[in-house]
């Protein structure tokens, strides 16, 4: 699973649970300056699973463009604070809402673990 996280200066902590929670590669757009976070000429990578935005970090119409490009795309959204118990939990929240179907799952060490059921 690839995640693209908005926000934020350093994001090691969130970076260590992401991969330690199953992530394979996080990409980090900082949104500090005006220029870089307003990546509107700059779409959500094709290789991207998940989008989690720091909304500590983010103005209003920079949350509404991504959400709404990522909605487009049927990436799932997450939102939180700089907190590593925050995302966690809203990660983990996301993840139990994904079907079978899902990229996320399909790619996912786990699968059988998950829907060995469904097998």
């Amino acid at each position: 699973m690839s995640i693209l996280v908005i926000g934020g200066d350093k994001i090691n902590p969130i970076r260590k649970m992401l991969l330690d929670m199953g992530a394979e590669s996080i990409l980090h757009w900082t949104a500090r300056n005006q220029r870089k976070g307003r990546k509107k000429g700059t779409p959500i990578p094709a290789r991207i699973n998940m989008v989690v935005m720091l909304v500590n970090f983010l103005n209003h119409n920079a949350m509404r463009h991504y959400r709404a490009e990522a909605k487009s795309k049927g990436i799932p959204v997450i939102y939180g604070a700089r907190s590593i118990e925050c995302i966690k939990s809203e990660f983990v929240k996301a993840v139990n809402t994904l079907s079978s179907d899902s990229e996320i799952c399909k790619n996912c060490s786990e699968y059988t673990k998950c829907y060995q059921k469904d097998l």
